[in-house]
């Protein structure tokens, strides 16, 4: 069952071409990373903050393509359809999500290890990008608890959307400021890049950051899966799920 379910979403993910364009847009961006800086044309500052961007984007893109994905099914009456099906309902949306989440997961893993701006263990890139993959579940339920439709579902996916200039503005901060960016829950992998950037600088004592690599991400993930429960309690509300 879970392989035919595979095949359906991902059949479903690629026949619109809304979804098909946030499925390619983060390699897209991978590539267009690894040519600047191979070429040196970001450095310093504007390095670190595009390996953060890197780090973040995917999993707020892949995001949008599983709320967009939950969408259509809304609209074609697939929720009403499973009521008397083999699964339920509940099953199903989470096969979707966790569907999206896993390839999010791989292509954020491909994205930071193709632009090789700094080096880590394949486990601690696996962190960061699982880490960093957990906005596609919540992305995907805050479209989808304030969107009836797709124009509505666009609008809310782009004030979602401002919450990644936070971790952004956070990279200028590593004194107690930080936290004021915190709320954003691309500031955590955000956070675990810029450690793994400035590590060198940090093992000499030269700049120091409040938390270090794993502490960033182990408050990350339970950051994050705070948020999902919440959107994913607003979402089964707004929808009588």
């Amino acid at each position: 069952m879970l392989l035919t379910l595979a095949k359906f979403e991902l059949k479903n993910l690629l026949r619109d071409k809304m979804t098909v364009f946030m499925f390619i847009y983060p390699l897209v961006l991978g590539g267009l990373g690894k040519y600047l800086i191979t070429n040196n044309y970001v450095d310093g500052a504007a390095l670190g903050i595009t390996a953060m961007l890197m780090a973040i984007l995917t999993g707020f893109a892949y995001g949008a393509m599983a709320g967009f994905s939950l969408l259509d099914d809304r609209d074609d009456h697939v929720f009403t359809s499973l009521q008397i099906a083999p699964i339920s309902l509940n099953y199903y949306i989470w096969f979707k999500v966790l569907f999206t989440y896993l390839l999010a997961v791989l292509s954020s893993f491909f994205i930071v290890w193709v632009t090789g701006v700094f080096t880590l263990a394949a486990g601690d890139l696996i962190l960061i990008s699982a880490l960093s993959a957990l906005q596609t579940p919540l992305i995907a339920f805050i479209i989808n608890a304030f969107a009836q439709n797709k124009v509505e579902g666009f609008v809310t996916m782009k004030a979602a959307g401002l919450l990644l200039l936070l971790p952004i503005g956070s990279y200028f901060f590593l004194d107690v400021k930080e936290w004021l960016f915190a709320i954003a829950p691309g500031f955590w992998p955000a956070k675990a890049v810029q450690y793994s950037i400035l590590q060198p600088q940090i093992d000499t004592g030269l700049i120091s950051m409040n938390l270090n690599f794993y502490q960033y991400i182990l408050l990350g993930f339970a950051y994050n899966l705070l948020l999902i429960t919440a959107a994913f309690g607003t979402f089964r509300k707004k929808n009588d799920i």
